[in-house]
């Protein structure tokens, strides 16, 4: 059960880090105001744009192929220690 949950969470962490790494630009909306300025009313969106570092995406890549890694090698361990149980 552990081993399925890592490599999943390893997959997202791979996904996520290829993701921020073709596009490393987040944009988040902050906030929206309206503002009446003779009779007309204007809207007002700012924006927050938040930059992914290369760095941190290649480290959120590695890790992930770490759990992958990690939860496969458990997996293949487990089972080699079950089957020479049985024997």
């Amino acid at each position: 059960m552990m081993n399925k949950f890592l490599v999943i969470v390893g997959v997202l962490l791979i996904l996520i880090g290829a993701a921020t790494f073709i596009h490393p630009e987040l944009k988040m909306r902050a906030h929206q105001r309206e503002v009446d300025v003779e009779g007309q009313k204007l809207i007002i969106n700012t924006r927050r744009i938040v930059m992914v570092p290369p760095v941190l995406s290649g480290l959120g890549i590695v890790a992930g192929a770490a759990l992958v890694f990690a939860g496969v090698r458990k997996s293949r361990v487990s089972q080699s220690v079950k089957s020479a149980e049985s024997k």
